[in-house]
């Protein structure tokens, strides 16, 4: 059975790693989503080795499950800066990420380079093989995913709501997908600490679950695919290096911008410039407007038009678009001429993307629910 499901996860791994290389955008985050997918199914591949006690038979595979899970912490953390920074590119300072397992890579080459004879050797011990699977490094290993997708946790509640300057739809901005995949994950990897120590120390009831937690791994890969068929992983890293998200810190306007180089006057001459186009154009309609698309629309560097949403329209870009969209359903809601259409559908025509972002809007701003603003107005 166990083996089953964990050949089960291997196939929907493969065909995940085919939709993400299949998507044309997004290449960064999608290239490393699909790097620690395929770490993920390979090392599902040697849990149903060890399973099924083929170790003896494929020797040249043993340890690397000792290895390669050690890449898992480093490609989260990068997932997420890559989906969460705007601008996000490789830096030098990345390359530190792979310290541990270049340090386990020294560590385990002798025995990766000896001899098919002395692996079987090993291998034909079972006490000598748990003592050595249960050791210090395996150990360090479950702190180093724990210490990573922390910090992955923390990167993400840092600066995922900077994104309101640059997105429009609620799903660009919070990305609550991701959010839950790293909750999940830690949750994994704690229960995956349990149950080594369980294991190591053969605690009563618990020390059989190892290694059938790895079913929670199979779960994991079908939850991501899930997400993914759905539509609901929205990567969106901005295409133009104006300027990066740590330039956009929650500070006063009058500092945030003192070395922009637009002066007041400028700032309130972009202002009018938005709200005519705004009025005249309604790019607020577009579900998936961004601050880039805005700016290239009126011909102006998208820091400067952020400065002057921010300092002369008191909003980030999130809440002005989502506004105009707000001020544009109330318009339509109670046009007799729309009384044929459900309140979804007016919010879907007025630019939201989402029942629940649009209700949320709705009632930060209103005070009352959609459905009792209409029925108020329209009697």
């Amino acid at each position: 059975m166990i083996f089953a499901l964990l050949l089960s996860g291997i196939i929907q791994g493969s065909f995940l790693i085919f939709l993400l290389y299949k998507k044309g955008s997004n290449r960064i985050p999608n290239r490393i989503l699909s790097f620690f997918i395929l770490l993920v199914i390979f090392h599902l591949f040697l849990i149903s080795l060890d399973v099924e006690d083929l170790f003896i038979a494929y020797p040249h595979f043993s340890r690397l499950s000792w290895l390669l899970p050690v890449l898992y912490g480093p490609l989260i953390l990068l997932l997420t800066q890559s989906i969460v920074e705007i601008d996000f590119t490789f830096r030098r300072a990345h390359l530190l990420y792979a310290i541990p397992f270049l340090v386990y890579l020294v560590l385990l080459t002798p025995y990766f380079l000896s001899g098919t004879a002395s692996k079987v050797a090993y291998l034909s011990d079972p006490v000598m093989v748990s003592q050595a699977d249960f050791g210090w490094m395996n150990h360090i290993t479950n702190y180093l995913h724990i210490g990573f997708t922390s910090a992955a946790l923390w990167f993400f509640y840092r600066n995922v709501g900077e994104r309101s300057q640059y997105f429009s739809d609620d799903a660009r901005v919070n990305i609550r997908w991701l959010q839950e995949f790293l909750w999940l994950l830690l949750g994994l990897m704690v229960f995956a600490l349990f149950t080594f120590y369980a294991k190591k120390y053969q605690v009563p009831h618990f020390s059989g679950i190892y290694p059938s937690h790895f079913i929670l791994v199979v779960v994991l890969v079908y939850w991501i695919a899930y997400k993914l068929l759905q539509e609901k992983m929205a990567f969106a890293p901005m295409q133009h290096n104006t300027f990066r998200t740590s330039e956009i810190a929650a500070e006063p306007v009058s500092v945030k911008y003192s070395k922009s180089g637009l002066n007041s006057e400028g700032s309130t001459m972009i202002a009018a410039k938005l709200k005519d186009l705004m009025s005249r154009e309604k790019p607020y309609l577009n579900p998936s407007l961004t601050i880039a698309e805005l700016s290239d629309m009126m011909d102006i560097p998208k820091h400067q038009l952020s400065q002057a949403i921010n300092a002369e329209l008191g909003s980030n870009f999130y809440e002005l678009i989502n506004q105009y969209r707000l001020n544009e359903f109330k318009q339509q809601a109670i046009d007799p001429a729309n009384s044929h259409l459900s309140i979804l559908g007016i919010a879907l025509e007025c630019g939201f993307n989402s029942k629940a972002t649009f209700n949320q809007v709705f009632k930060k701003s209103e005070g009352t629910t959609p459905s009792a603003y209409v029925k108020l107005h329209r009697s």
